[in-house]
């Protein structure tokens, strides 16, 4: 950022601490991602090799074939209702649900024909979802979970594909026998970590903690799985929740990313992609509370091989090129290899209370 081109929202977050004080983390995360003029996300396309950060689907086609292939086998099991609604939480560029319609077009019409529904809130990624899903499919875009809740009655269908990391992340720091709100204020006149006021009813932390340990929670995520799992527990259908994460609380997790690079996290605010680690067993016991239930989360890599990407995989390569084939082998690495995307990012499924596991998450344990 040069001084032509001041950062305006550094400044008006300065502007607000001076005023009114140090400010919680997640109220600043907010503001970097979703200010309305100078968040991340509302004024700029951030996904692949020439943005911040590369997202399965735009690894591989197959990766959202295969997760269309599965929802289309939830939908079938579910009786294949007539009502049934296609939604999805931050699409990105639209290449993951184009690539889901892409396979029920030839394998499940009635899918393809279903209403889509799109929560996304950058006026610039919706122009681009517009474009990369195309005519064929009337969208219908949500700026959030409750919105999208109340505009539909079918079942949803779904998929939530790196959303759950981007919701604001609240930060709580053990300080002498208790736990204290992390918050941002001014160190030295730059922003940094400051400890606030002692939290009270914080759910599901660390045993044990020790001085200076930080423990994450994520209120929008608990309100965002709320919406959907009353949706599903009362309507029916599947979503699928694939994120980085872990089944617990993943402590200090929040990590700031811009050209594909590490950066501090106090950057350049709105310049700076802005993420943490999702919650698993947190999303669980939401869904729960609402009737609902969350299978797993099991790893991607092992997801993805279980419903048949190498298959799908060795069907893609038979009349590909040498260069071809070694360009797929290295985006299914790059998909399930645990030294890559295969084993921190992981699956879970949104469905209605009941029994049994569906393919995919056979051998893991369930709520």
């Amino acid at each position: 950022m040069t001084a032509e081109a001041p950062n305006s929202l550094e400044d008006e977050i300065r502007r607000r601490i001076e005023t009114d004080g140090p400010m919680p983390f997640e109220t600043y995360m907010a503001a970097c991602l979703g200010a309305a003029q100078a968040g991340y996300y509302q004024t700029r396309d951030p996904f692949g090799e020439a943005g911040d950060f590369v997202t399965a689907p735009e690894i591989s086609g197959m990766f959202g074939e295969m997760c269309g292939l599965f929802l289309a086998h939830m939908y079938e099991l579910s009786g294949k209702p007539a009502d049934a609604v296609v939604v999805e939480l931050g699409p990105g560029r639209g290449t993951l649900m184009r690539d889901m319609r892409h396979a029920w077009s030839a394998l499940m019409p009635e899918l393809a024909a279903a209403e889509l529904h799109l929560v996304e809130t950058s006026p610039v990624l919706r122009t681009i979802q517009k474009d990369t899903i195309g005519e064929s499919a009337p969208v219908t875009w949500h700026a959030d979970t409750d919105e999208l809740v109340a505009a539909t009655k079918g079942p949803l269908f779904g998929i939530a594909n790196e959303f759950f990391d981007a919701l604001p992340a609240a930060q709580l720091i053990w300080r002498d026998g208790s736990w204290h709100h992390r918050m941002v204020g001014l160190v030295n006149d730059r922003f940094g970590f400051v400890d606030g006021d002692a939290a009270t009813g914080s759910p599901a932390l660390p045993d044990a903690p020790q001085d200076g340990m930080v423990a994450e929670l994520c209120p929008q995520a608990d309100l965002v799985t709320a919406a959907l799992a009353r949706s599903v527990a009362a309507r029916g259908g599947a979503m699928l929740v694939i994120d980085y994460g872990r089944d617990g609380n993943p402590g200090d997790s929040v990590q700031a990313v811009a050209a594909h690079k590490p950066v501090d996290l106090f950057h350049e605010p709105g310049q700076a992609d802005l993420s943490h680690w999702v919650d698993f067993a947190a999303l669980r016991r939401t869904a729960e509370s609402q009737g609902a239930r969350l299978i797993g989360p099991v790893a991607q890599g092992r997801f993805l091989m279980r419903i048949g990407l190498a298959m799908r995989a060795e069907q893609a390569g038979t009349d590909a090129s040498p260069e071809e084939r070694r360009t797929l082998l290295a985006a299914i690495d790059r998909l399930t290899s645990p030294a890559q995307m295969g084993e921190v990012f992981k699956v879970a499924l949104l469905v209605p209370a009941g029994t049994g596991q569906p393919p995919g998450f056979e051998t893991e344990g369930s709520s």
